[in-house]
């Protein structure tokens, strides 16, 4: 009897530990949209490596699930370091999540920093920009607009947002529909 006792234990231990292997935990997927205007079909891009006066130029999103912003990137025409700001846009006044130098090493990749993770809610509005005199300007080659929003797994884009030389970091007003410069990125991960 006690053996029996002894094998329905091991039994029901070993049914445990094999339970357990099949449950792994998922992989948290790193989600990074903005560099995906890059793949669109029957566009052209015009490269300004340096322009006159500094732009400051971004998105407006939403996340489309609660989730953390763990990375600011670029993706730029030139190299050096840029300043990227993270903008919580939802009240009455944009106020600055999280504000980061990205150096770009090499010209056309691209270039991401760590940030202390920033949660973020569903639905959000959010902002994205960098402050440079190098970008990308893309439009499409038949002259008609980007349609916005634009939904890339767990992010929304609502608007593509710029202003020249601004004088302090303000979150550029301007929308721009027709021509985009996809620059700046977040490396957004959905809980």
């Amino acid at each position: 009897m006690t053996t029996k006792v002894g094998h329905i234990a091991c039994l029901l231990l070993s049914l445990a530990a094999f339970a357990s292997c099949g449950k792994e935990d998922p992989k948290l997927v790193e989600e990074s949209p903005f560099f995906s205007f890059f793949d669109q079909p029957s566009i052209t891009i015009d490269t300004t490596p340096v322009a006159t006066t500094p732009w400051e130029y971004g998105f407006v999103f939403n996340p489309l699930a609660d989730g953390k912003i763990t990375k600011l990137g670029v993706k730029m025409p030139a190299t050096g370091q840029f300043r990227v700001t993270l903008w919580n846009l939802s009240g009455a006044t944009p106020t600055i999540l999280s504000e980061q130098n990205v150096t770009a090493a090499t010209a056309h990749s691209q270039a991401f920093a760590d940030i202390t993770a920033v949660g973020v809610q569903k639905n959000a509005t959010l902002g994205i920009t960098v402050r440079a005199n190098a970008f990308y300007r893309i439009q499409k080659q038949n002259a008609t607009a980007f349609s916005f929003p634009l939904q890339i797994d767990h992010i929304r884009i609502v608007s593509f947002n710029e202003e020249q030389n601004p004088a302090s970091a303000v979150f550029p007003p301007t929308t721009n529909s027709n021509r985009v410069a996809p620059c700046v990125n977040v490396v957004f991960v959905a809980d």
